[in-house]
């Protein structure tokens, strides 16, 4: 099979130091939302009985505050968690969202940003954290997985994908032809774990139908039980996942919003592939956690967001030497 052009990572780290002391964060206006109501959107909510989802910490990146938030501080350190997610579907089997770092961000973390981001962050990656190695000592098979979707193609989001050789990968459209054709600002994307996967399924969302606040959603099994959402801006095709368990949807944003503080309070990253993109989509976010009150929002990044999620379809796994 062809090798994918995937873009290698090598210089990412220096261009992002470029980019900490180059941004411009003009104000940003409060964008008019054409579609403020719940489009298709059924109300009073019904969710799937049986389904569940599992979280699994992979490891951090830790950095100072300044490299997340624009204005943020250079001395306050924060660890952002690196997560997946597998949704156990009553009729549908095993889904991953996202696989976390790779066991070899542990030993090679320059691999994966360079000299320089080495000095500005520390991947943080426990031995036995993998999201493959973690499934299984969870009782969970990855020989199971069927479908894995990627909320986009940096390296702390696709690291565990190789337990799944068989399984069909789902990704943006503009996504994957952004990694594959090298048009980039700051590139995070790892080649050597995207190039031995060998089904790809691509979502074009400019085909796709508009859902509630969102502009364009794509149905995965078309029951409305598992919903991908165009979140772009963070990246050119970083994708929502919205899932229906019985107690309340859950909608994981990928890096649209890194944080709670990202949705909650609109907190601007340093940087964007498209900052007026990730502007209007964390807004559209806010506006559906309004008009739904049961809606439980999982950003990326932020380890007390999901400690804090409390219902009995979502259930947290001990990560590799918590409580030692």
């Amino acid at each position: 099979m062809k090798r994918p052009l995937f873009v290698s990572a090598s210089t990412a780290a220096f261009v992002t130091a470029l980019a900490f002391l180059s941004a411009c964060h003009d104000p940003l206006p409060v964008p008019r939302i054409d579609k403020p109501t719940l489009d298709g959107w059924a109300q009073p909510y019904q969710g799937v009985q049986g389904l569940k989802v599992h979280a699994f910490r992979t490891g951090a990146v830790r950095g100072v505050e300044a490299a997340a938030f624009a204005g943020g501080s250079w001395t306050t350190r924060m660890a952002m968690g690196a997560w997946a997610f597998v949704i156990e579907h009553p009729t549908h089997g095993l889904i991953v969202f996202d696989t976390g770092l790779s066991d070899r961000a542990r030993t090679e973390p320059e691999h994966f940003v360079g000299w320089l981001g080495t000095k500005l962050a520390v991947l943080d990656v426990p031995e036995h954290a993998a999201l493959g190695e973690q499934m299984k000592a969870a009782g969970l098979d990855p020989g199971d997985v069927h479908l894995v979707v990627l909320s986009h193609l940096h390296f702390d989001h696709t690291g565990g994908i190789a337990a799944f050789p068989n399984a069909k990968v789902a990704v943006a459209a503009a996504e994957k032809n952004w990694a594959e054709t090298g048009a980039r600002r700051i590139d995070f994307v790892d080649t050597d774990s995207l190039v031995g996967m060998a089904r790809w399924q691509t979502i074009d969302y400019a085909a796709e139908k508009p859902l509630a606040t969102f502009v364009a959603s794509h149905d995965f099994f078309g029951d409305g039980s598992v919903i991908g959402l165009d979140l772009a801006g963070h990246t050119p095709g970083n994708q929502g996942l919205l899932v229906r368990t019985p107690e309340a949807p859950i909608l994981f944003t990928g890096d649209a919003a890194w944080t709670e503080k990202s949705w909650r309070w609109t907190a601007r990253p340093i940087s964007a592939y498209s900052m007026p993109l990730w502007w209007e989509n964390i807004w559209r976010i806010n506006k559906f956690a309004m008009l739904e009150p049961r809606l439980v929002v999982v950003p990326g990044h932020d380890d007390l967001a999901v400690a804090s999620i409390g219902i009995a379809s979502f259930i947290h796994h001990q990560p590799p030497g918590a409580g030692r």
